[in-house]
């Protein structure tokens, strides 16, 4: 007789890795929406930055490097997770 135990795992596994994939491309495509929100600038002013049609202030620069900052360490803490998938035994 099969024990279920085994299926359980499995599927436990395929999950985890589902969701560390999904938390990776979700955290490496921030929108200008994500940005404007962590830089704490409306995200209409973000678009105009992104199309050309108004030029931040310094202090907005800053802002804005900070929360790319922020963003690329969650990038890079999430390619860090992914990268452990590979050690895992798949059950």
């Amino acid at each position: 007789m099969r024990k279920r135990g085994t299926v359980h795992k499995l599927a436990t596994y395929t999950n985890k890795v589902r969701a560390m994939v999904m938390k990776a491309l979700n955290l490496g495509t921030p929108n200008l929406k994500d940005v404007a929100r962590e830089a704490g600038i409306s995200y209409h002013a973000v678009r105009a930055y992104k199309r050309g049609h108004r030029v931040p202030s310094p202090q907005v620069c800053h802002q804005l490097a900070e929360a790319l900052r922020r963003f690329a360490d969650g990038m890079r803490l999430a390619a860090d997770d992914l990268d452990t998938v590979r050690v895992w035994r798949k059950p």
